[in-house]
């Protein structure tokens, strides 16, 4: 029986997209025979309260504070939402090396691992991800890419569940704090876990694909991404190796 060695690596790269636009803005100006101040607002009182059952944040003595919106914005005015933009924007996971060990043809063998994400105030945030190359040897013999049980590519998954289709994909799901799946996040590329697709290779002159987003701020959202190699009896003995890059990214 023939057995493999695979070692797969995950790296992370952060990405950040930020448009920045000037505007004159207009402020209170207050002079004494020692001070001169500029500012947008006086308050009478503004800050964070709470209580056994309550939180609140407020501003009083600003002009128009609150929350305003229309089609295609949204308006804070006050200082209470500061808040709002004080949680920083974070990328983690759980294993960045990831060894398969010894498989056997016709079977199945999969490893996974984490990601979490954080966003601050703003439109959310999308993960996609993207590979070196194949799964391949020092000498250049590869696992080839999984085409699933009838069809799948580097944006589009499908069905994989079948013991004689065989390559290296992955798939994922989100997760709640305790781990169960929730889809939350990955539903528009992964029905469920049942479905997967090839990574996207950089040898290949492809684009890295998105597998995870939403449109709206998120804390401590998580996935898990599941890897799956299925080899058959005439697949060559050896180690192989492919790095897998994580790319995420806020939305503003």
């Amino acid at each position: 029986m023939m057995k493999t060695n695979f070692l797969i690596l995950i790296i992370l790269i952060l990405g950040f997209i930020f448009q920045l636009q000037t505007k004159s803005l207009l402020a209170q100006s207050f002079d004494s025979a020692s001070y001169h101040i500029d500012w947008g607002n006086f308050n009478m009182t503004s800050g964070k309260k709470t209580s056994t059952n309550y939180q609140l944040t407020d501003t009083v003595g600003q002009n128009a504070p609150g929350k305003f919106t229309s089609t295609g914005f949204i308006v804070k005015s006050g200082f209470q939402y500061i808040y709002d933009s004080m949680e920083k924007f974070s990328f983690s996971i759980s294993d960045i090396s990831l060894d398969f060990g010894s498989l056997t043809p016709n079977i199945g063998s999969t490893q996974s691992n984490t990601i979490s994400i954080t966003t601050p105030s703003g439109k959310g945030y999308e993960i996609l991800t993207i590979a070196n190359h194949p799964l391949q040897t020092i000498a250049s013999a590869t696992i080839p890419d999984t085409t699933c049980d009838t069809s799948c590519t580097i944006s589009s998954s499908g069905v994989w569940s079948s013991s004689t289709k065989y390559g290296f994909g992955f798939n994922a799901i989100g997760i709640n704090s305790s781990g169960a799946a929730t889809n939350i996040g990955t539903s528009s590329y992964f029905t469920d876990s049942t479905y997967f697709r090839p990574f996207a290779a950089t040898s290949r002159s492809e684009s890295p694909q998105t597998v995870m987003s939403e449109n709206s701020p998120v804390k401590n959202r998580s996935a898990r991404i599941t890897y799956k190699i299925n080899i058959s009896r005439n697949q060559p003995s050896g180690d192989y190796e492919n790095l897998i890059n994580l790319i995420a990214i806020p939305k503003y």
